[in-house]
């Protein structure tokens, strides 16, 4: 999988949001919205508006605009379903192996 690979984005997400909720803190809405400087919009939009339909994670807010989607978060957390999606789902488990890759290359060439 590549890192803006659909399944490596949602554990990218749902791994930072479980990290806030075990540590107390409230995810940072800087780092948050940085997840998505790679991607455009429309994708960021796509995967954000789908985690909250799911029900993997709340405080995700879309207003329809006359130019597209406007997506704004208050408090926004991971949910319990979306811990177990992040633990259980096999995708995940991909994903989670592809993102250490990536960070094994990395370190090869540093």
């Amino acid at each position: 999988m590549s890192k803006d690979d659909y399944f490596v984005i949602v554990y990218q997400v749902l791994k930072y949001l479980y990290e806030c909720l075990k540590d107390g803190k409230t995810p940072d809405q800087e780092q948050f919205e940085n997840m998505n400087l790679r991607l455009n919009k429309d994708y960021w939009y796509y995967i954000i508006e789908n985690l909250s339909k799911q029900g993997f994670v709340e405080g995700v807010y879309i207003k329809k605009t006359k130019d597209g989607k406007i997506i704004y978060y208050n408090e926004i957390q991971i949910t319990p379903k979306g811990i177990e999606y992040l633990f259980d789902n096999n995708l995940m488990a991909k994903a989670k192996e592809s993102l250490k890759g990536l960070v094994d290359a990395v370190v090869l060439f540093v």
